[in-house]
């Protein structure tokens, strides 16, 4: 574990690169509320099995916008494989944050993978906020079985013993920033951003998701030249339902980025 200073913040990171790894990293983004550790528990340690994987903790204040977010994710880029390209992973918000970086800034990016993510926010999305708003300010367990129900599909959720469920919703925290990242949710756009993107890229579509329902993936597939789709049968926390195959799927790509031609659909992954 180490931290980068930027902008008066101490961005924390994980590397299990050792001084001298010549390798290609896999730089691992978050989404809303959460951290490295919560949103990549299991499958960074799989990647890190053949990989050197780099995470970070995003540090969010109130008056952020999403150029803040990018320029910390190149802050962390920058000094832990300077000079050199990353393969790029982000999820749901992180997904929304490396595609625009991928945009700006080619130099930085060797591949791209996007989960769970999006280009602009639609009237459904919003709504969904208006709901955690008027939840968060009630305060109390309705917004943990909110975000719960949100996050999980149907079929993920039914398999859950009541003990197993009860987990999941009691132990849903709202770290400091979710505010501000949720506003910043509100307002995504980044259209001219994609389309400026040149890196191979997987984009990854979950067809149970209800924060951000599979349409948006199709949307980042048209919008980007050198992309290609997989579908997984998972809610929106694919990271936690599908660890295995969003393992599989990384690993995968990072090592042969051109097995599948821009714009196909690969076969979906059964573990």
């Amino acid at each position: 574990m180490g931290a980068v200073e930027h902008d008066g913040r101490t961005i924390a990171f994980h590397d299990t690169g050792a001084p001298n790894d010549g390798r290609v990293p896999i730089v691992l983004v978050h989404g809303t509320g959460g951290t490295a550790e919560a949103h990549f528990r299991t499958v960074y340690p799989m990647l890190a099995a053949r990989h050197r994987v780099i995470a970070l903790d995003l540090v969010v204040s109130d008056d952020d916008e999403l150029d803040h977010l990018i320029a910390q994710v190149v802050a962390v880029i920058e000094s832990r494989s300077p000079g050199a390209p990353v393969h790029l992973v982000g999820y749901s918000l992180g997904s929304v944050v490396v595609a625009a970086l991928a945009g700006r800034r080619a130099d930085l990016v060797e591949t791209l993978t996007l989960l769970a993510g999006w280009v602009a926010t639609d009237k459904q999305q919003r709504l969904r906020y208006d709901v955690w708003e008027a939840l968060r300010a009630s305060g109390g367990r309705a917004l943990q079985e909110f975000q719960t129900l949100m996050a999980f599909g149907s079929r993920f959720l039914r398999s859950r013993s009541d003990r197993d469920l009860e987990q999941l919703i009691t132990s849903r925290a709202f770290r400091d920033g979710i505010d501000a990242e949720m506003r910043i949710n509100r307002t995504v756009d980044i259209s001219a951003d994609i389309a400026r993107i040149t890196a191979p890229t997987l984009v990854v579509g979950c067809a149970g998701d209800q924060m951000v329902p599979i349409t948006h993936a199709y949307m980042l597939l048209g919008g980007i030249e050198n992309a290609r789709f997989v579908e997984i049968d998972s809610g929106h926390a694919v990271t936690v339902e599908r660890p295995a195959q969003v393992f599989m799927l990384i690993d995968n790509f990072v090592k042969n980025p051109d097995e599948h031609a821009a714009g196909e659909t690969i076969p979906q992954l059964t573990i």
